[in-house]
């Protein structure tokens, strides 16, 4: 996935006559549209196979819109990036849909409702936006719009979560819905503090080991 954005970046910037920086500027923006068309695609398409694929795509944008402006830790290659990503997504859709959601009162997913937020808003607080050494926050002003940017998509997320609260007490499929949106504010907000870092390190670290896999994904 990688090389591939690479290759069309290189051409593109070989025909207009870029500079290596700008090329890499390139470069990072089909990467990051090739895996997000990828994991979409994915995602929704193993929330067919479980019929869940509402909740499966409720899990991913969460997730993808919070980290925006969150920012947050990953793996080092983007195929591991893009399954981790997916099988979360789905494997949740299923957990929510089938298992939580018939289970779930009302009365217990709003104090799950409030505690999540209360701990989203809290960390966010203390930890947004956390930049990585590919992308890197070089400015006050870029890291106070950032944290703004979260506080108003988790702000969004509640009003939201409130809704699929009320419209549950008559329909399930809408509890289904809130609990996989507090799934993906959770993952996204997991990935701010140091535990989140440490997990995904340590996938990393495994599979890199398992595979031979080098940073940048290459054998």
């Amino acid at each position: 996935m990688e090389k591939l954005a690479r290759k069309l970046a290189g051409r593109i910037a070989k025909t207009l006559d870029y500079d290596n920086e700008r090329e890499q500027v390139i470069a990072y923006g089909l990467i990051a549209i090739i895996q997000t068309f990828m994991t979409v695609a994915l995602v929704l398409a193993g929330g067919l196979i479980i019929k869940a694929p509402a909740e499966a795509l409720i899990i991913c944008f969460s997730v993808s819109i919070l980290r925006k402006y969150s920012g947050g830790a990953h793996v080092s290659f983007i195929e591991l990036c893009t399954f981790t990503a997916v099988v979360y997504c789905i494997l949740l859709a299923a957990v929510s849909k089938y298992f939580l959601a018939p289970r779930m009162d009302t009365y217990f997913m709003s104090a799950l409702t409030a505690a999540v937020f209360a701990l989203s808003f809290l960390i966010v607080y203390k930890l947004a936006p956390v930049d990585s050494p590919n992308k890197p926050i070089k400015t006050e002003k870029k890291k106070k719009r950032m944290r703004k940017g979260s506080f108003i998509t988790l702000f969004i997320y509640l009003a939201l979560s409130a809704v699929f609260l009320l419209l549950s007490l008559k329909n399930e499929s809408c509890r289904a819905y809130g609990i996989s949106l507090l799934f993906g504010i959770s993952w996204q907000i997991f990935t701010l503090t140091k535990y989140g870092s440490y997990f995904l390190n340590g996938i990393d670290f495994g599979v890199s080991n398992i595979f031979g896999i080098q940073k940048g994904g290459e054998k």
